[in-house]
């Protein structure tokens, strides 16, 4: 068995995945993004509870929010949990458990995840985007993670869509990320409510039929929307699957303005046709990535 664990801003989430079945899951919030031995230490706790539960573990991946190296191993320079910065995460654990350990970023592995066992797993282009505590996202080809040089492909969090736009906590102004990360949601439910609204709470009223929780989802959807018609001109893939807490709460609410403003600004008319969806392995799409390394 193997065991994926996906290390986010906001949770833990690992499986222990039998093949392609999962035979377990376990969540843990994540207590401090700064403080390397206190995230380390819940890290080792999820990896000894799925341990426990299977006679062998054959591999363990690693699944973290931001760039990696994967050539090499390392964890590079992750804005949301800074305490694995310059990390050699996949050696430590190594060490500590004496079972081979692949560390490779979020985005990637929940879209190797969706293109194998998802919403893409009869395409040979996928491209996939996460929205949670930051904004990640991965391109798979015929099975197979794309990483460009140095591992950072995919990195479409941090694509510009307005050069004046919000700072980053990358040090770049107008990011993706600034618009569909969880804090760039609140700040725009800012500018509708006049004061700050959690995602979750901003969907909830939105269902509801709230006009102006509609009315914010609308405005940051366009913003993924120009994100969107960036990827199809660049990569033309045959789907492109959101996932990710925010996306998984606030489904067409979001995704339907996405897809409007895509189809404006893409440049080939067919490829307006690009497919769209939200994921269907939901959260733990990450971590079920992380497993599926080994077949990498």
């Amino acid at each position: 068995m193997i065991i994926g664990l996906d290390i986010g801003g906001t949770n833990i989430k690992g499986i222990l995945l039998d093949g392609n079945k999962i035979r377990s899951k376990v969540q843990y919030s994540t207590k401090s993004k700064t403080n390397k031995n206190l995230l380390l230490k819940q890290i080792f706790r999820c990896l000894e509870i799925l341990i426990k539960k299977a006679k062998k573990i054959e591999g363990i991946g690693i699944g973290v929010a931001g760039p990696v190296d994967f050539k090499n191993q390392k964890i590079l320079n992750p804005p949301n949990v800074t305490a694995l910065k310059n990390l050699e995460l996949g050696k430590i654990i190594q060490k500590k458990f004496q079972i081979k350990t692949l560390i490779e970023n979020d985005g990637h592995l929940m879209t190797l995840a969706e293109a194998i066992m998802g919403a893409g797993k009869n395409k040979e282009i996928v491209v996939g985007i996460t929205l949670g505590t930051g904004v990640g996202g991965g391109l798979v080809i015929n099975k197979k993670i794309i990483h460009g040089e140095i591992g950072t492909a995919g990195e479409f969090g941090h694509m510009t869509i307005n050069k004046y736009g919000r700072k980053c906590n990358c040090g770049s102004r107008g990011c993706l990320e600034t618009y569909l990360s969880e804090s760039g949601i609140r700040k725009t439910s800012f500018d509708f409510f006049h004061k700050r609204i959690r995602s979750y709470d901003l969907h909830q009223i939105g269902r509801k039929g709230n006009q102006t929780a509609i009315e914010a989802w609308k405005e940051i959807g366009e913003s993924l929307g120009v994100g969107l018609a960036n990827i199809v001109d660049m990569f033309n893939p045959e789907i492109i699957i959101i996932g990710g807490g925010i996306a998984c709460g606030a489904g067409e609410l979001l995704i339907n303005p996405a897809k409007k403003t895509m189809r404006k600004n893409i440049l080939s008319e067919s490829a307006k046709k690009t497919s769209v969806v939200l994921t269907k392995l939901n959260e733990y799409a990450g971590a079920i990535g992380a497993g599926l390394l080994f077949n990498q």
